[in-house]
């Protein structure tokens, strides 16, 4: 499990924008095209990445116990990203209707509603994931990945290592 999961987790952030511009051109269009589909078959994909990568590592990566320090809150780039994914209507700033502009603003309340603990990965807190930075006993600072509300480092007992830099909370 090295770096390159790393990287896909990262780059499947950006899933949800590939599916953004599939609307916008089916918006543009008035129905679903070629060009609409290159978009929205690589999202989509993106968005199961994610599923894959976690399941993979829960089942095949390597436990190991660790004792955790600290724990805090990760929320780096998450308002970045998440705006990335209403560029593409952007460009279709002279034709939203106020029907899109309401459309919008219940997806922002959604996306912001749900970021109690902002993890740097919307599609991984879709899927019910938080990101913390996490200081070992050891003094090495970790981004760890799980699905719980952490308020006690010591809640943490194992993890399975995505990469050098980041852990996978085994729950």
């Amino acid at each position: 499990m090295r770096n390159w999961l790393k990287t896909a987790l990262f780059v499947s952030a950006l899933s949800p924008s590939l599916i953004s511009v599939a609307l916008a051109r089916v918006w543009d269009k008035g129905g679903l095209t070629w060009d609409a589909l290159w978009y929205a078959v690589p999202g989509f994909a993106g968005i199961l990445v994610v599923r894959y990568i976690v399941d993979a590592l829960r089942w095949n990566g390597e436990t190991f116990p660790i004792t955790l320090k600290k724990v805090e809150a990760n929320d780096t780039l998450m308002l970045g990203i998440v705006a990335t994914y209403f560029v593409p209507f952007i460009g279709k700033a002279i034709d939203i209707t106020v029907g899109a502009v309401l459309a919008m603003l219940a997806l922002g309340a959604v996306v912001l509603w749900m970021m109690s603990a902002i993890p740097a990965n919307p599609v991984m807190r879709v899927l019910g994931y938080r990101f913390y930075k996490a200081e070992a006993a050891n003094g090495v600072v970790y981004t760890l990945i799980t699905q719980r509300d952490l308020l006690d480092p010591k809640q943490v007992r194992t993890v399975k290592r995505i990469s050098g830099s980041m852990l996978l909370e085994v729950v």
